[in-house]
């Protein structure tokens, strides 16, 4: 029980992500009754939907083993209803997550997870000479368009509520701008990874993309994306080129069995409630298959874990866990020293008698030479220096989150282990 309480007591304390889980697998289409094959069409176009959704791009449709399996869609449905949209009868599917996972991996198709950045979106639009932000609650066509591009492509956002604190904490003119401090100012209060800035003049917009939290906006070097639209698909085009760089930044393809492992190190694992955290954030990434504990030593524990990608994805997707950071081990990567020839002056002779002019060395030294020349004379001696064993492939540094007013964590018996085991290895 001491042990099942502890454990609870960690996945309680994990740290609270702006990250938003998206049900990528649910979906609603528009029946047309002038097809006869009205709801067979549905069923494809709501699988469309969810592919795009769970790959995060277009392009996926076109790969020969997922246009094959839309045509038998129905294997892929788990529950199946009727609705209205718009007074027209409309087909609500839910997809089988294990299945369409299966197909991805069979297709070899990236897989974006479906828990995603939260995005901050603030729109301003101007009519005439008059500029807007427009709310959550605002009617308006850039809006609507907004969450229907959004919901299509499965890129969760967020509006300002545009009470009291959002009117008087930003102006039009600071958002039109461009203004970091005053957006950041303004953000602060939302639980987002990113802020959007979209200006809307008619049918064409432009926009602006900070990857950082609000708290992150003033700090980070990190160049803003930017780009423009125009016509009546600004938005949807806008969105669809934002979904696109999520998905290629986090989307991993899955092979179809773990074919490679890898041992990582990390440091500054103080607590059992940091070692908790570090393995249930590494868990949910989709390149992980497993994680197993290696060696612990101090504040230093070494994982050994199984890929379901390469490593390479793994690193991407780890960088997105923002108490992990990468540590550059001074001695992480030491390469093979070339022999060294031990100096002439280190080597002392050993004084023998010289050999008379009458005599010969049994080695063939030729007559009246000593012994101490022949030593001078000799080449040196090499030293081969071996590599440094390598122990694990990555390193990482654990940021442990700051807790105000939180009781002192009653010991257990695995939080010394941490601390005080010299090395266990437990692999």
């Amino acid at each position: 029980m001491r042990y099942l309480a502890l454990l609870l007591v960690g996945w309680l304390s994990l740290p609270v992500y702006a990250l938003t889980q998206v049900d990528i697998y649910r979906t609603e289409v528009a029946i047309d009754s002038e097809q006869k094959d009205g709801e067979s069409l549905a069923r494809q176009q709501g699988m469309q939907d969810v592919i795009v959704r769970a790959t995060g791009t277009q392009s996926s449709l076109s790969n020969p083993v997922i246009k094959k399996a839309l045509g038998s869609s129905s294997r892929y449905v788990s529950q199946l209803g009727y609705g209205q949209i718009d007074g027209q009868s409309s087909l609500k599917m839910l997809f089988n997550s294990g299945q369409i996972r299966s197909l991805l991996t069979q297709a070899q198709q990236p897989f974006w997870s479906p828990n995603r950045a939260n995005i901050l979106v603030w729109i301003v639009e101007e009519q005439g000479y008059d500029r807007a932000i427009m709310w959550e609650h605002s009617d308006s066509q850039s809006v609507a368009a907004l969450r229907n591009a959004a919901q299509m492509r499965g890129l969760p956002f967020t509006m300002p509520v545009g009470d009291f604190d959002d009117v008087t904490g930003v102006n039009v003119s600071d958002l039109w701008g461009g203004f970091i401090e005053p957006i950041r100012q303004a953000s602060l209060r939302y639980p987002a990874d990113a802020v959007l800035v979209v200006r809307v003049q008619g049918e064409q917009l432009r926009w602006t993309l900070y990857d950082q939290s609000p708290a992150q906006l003033s700090e980070s070097k990190q160049s803003p994306r930017s780009g423009s639209a125009s016509g009546a698909d600004a938005i949807p085009t806008m969105v669809g080129n934002i979904a696109d760089y999520y998905a290629k930044k986090s989307a991993v393809v899955v092979s179809s069995e773990s074919s490679e492992a890898i041992d990582v190190k990390v440091l500054n694992i103080a607590s059992a409630m940091d070692f908790f955290n570090l393995e249930k954030a590494l868990s949910k990434l989709n390149s992980v298959a497993s994680t197993e504990i290696k060696r612990v030593q101090g504040n230093e524990v070494t994982l050994t874990i199984h890929l379901l990608a390469s490593q390479q994805a793994f690193e991407q997707e780890a960088s997105s866990i923002s108490q992990l950071m990468v540590f550059e081990d001074p001695l992480g990567s030491v390469e093979e020293v070339a022999p060294v020839p031990l100096p002439v002056e280190l080597v002392q002779p050993v004084q023998l008698p010289t050999e008379t002019a009458e005599s010969q060395t049994a080695d063939g030294v030729e007559q009246g030479v000593s012994t101490e020349h022949v030593l001078s004379t000799m080449p040196a001696l090499p030293i081969n220096v071996e590599p440094v064993t390598k122990q694990y492939d990555l390193i990482y540094q654990w940021k442990a989150l700051v807790r105000s007013q939180v009781e002192p964590e009653p010991e257990s018996e695995f939080a010394p282990q941490l601390e005080t085991d010299t090395v266990t290895n437990l692999g």
